[in-house]
């Protein structure tokens, strides 16, 4: 069993001293021991993350160390967590369901949304990642394109929460607000906004989001066809 303590320690002290390369050594490491791409997220990326969110709260660290962070854990996920989740969805029937993420316009922010969009792959969804600043029109034609299940929104900033509405009446007024299941999360979002503007579920952590669109996906699959 892997010593995910010192596992975190290590990823940790990896992401604080900008050391891409012995954080993608770590994950190579901890994969090739044994450990699955959802543990290695789940019990190391993510408590770590969750420090240096902490230290940078406390301003023991500053927003580009945050951001490089950030972009190390990206380049983990692209280089040595994603072949992986692949390769095990390439044996697999089907995956779990399709999801598209956006940050809301306006919103420039995109580590939390990136950790939701890596722990999804982790758990075997599709993703469709439109990024920052995304304009509502923009993430009701990704929908349409894409077919996907679930559209996922978030916003940290309080200014941008307007857009998620436009989206919500955007997709009313093309009669597709049935066809997908909306998720919204970010630190701006409330359990009140949410059912005012009518979205299906609303979350602040990464694993939430997966505990959610797993429910959606398990309520889906329960309607007759």
């Amino acid at each position: 069993m892997a010593d995910w303590n010192q596992l975190q320690n290590e990823l940790l002290e990896a992401l604080l001293n900008e050391d891409e390369d012995a954080a993608l050594s770590l994950a190579r490491q901890a994969l090739a021991e044994g450990a699955t791409p959802t543990e290695f997220f789940t019990d190391c990326i993510t408590p770590a993350l969750v420090e240096i969110g902490n230290r940078f709260e406390s301003l023991d660290i500053y927003l580009p160390e945050m951001v490089v962070a950030a972009e190390i854990v990206q380049h983990m996920n692209d280089e040595v967590i994603q072949p992986q989740i692949t390769a095990a969805q390439a044996s697999q029937a089907a995956s779990q369901g399709k999801v598209l993420l956006a940050m809301a316009q306006g919103d420039l922010h995109d580590i939390g949304k990136n950790m939701v969009a890596l722990l999804l792959r982790v758990n075997g969804f599709e993703v469709v990642d439109l990024g920052i600043n995304v304009p509502p029109q923009d993430i009701v034609a990704g929908a349409e394109r894409e077919q996907v299940d679930i559209i996922g929104m978030s916003s940290l900033l309080t200014t941008c929460l307007p857009y998620m509405k436009d989206t919500m009446d955007m997709l009313q007024a093309k009669g597709l607000r049935d066809k997908y299941a909306v998720i919204v999360g970010g630190a701006a979002s409330t359990p009140e906004f949410s059912a005012r503007i009518g979205v299906d579920a609303q979350g602040h952590t990464a694993a939430e989001a997966v505990r959610i669109c797993r429910s959606i996906m398990a309520g889906r699959r329960q309607q007759p066809a």
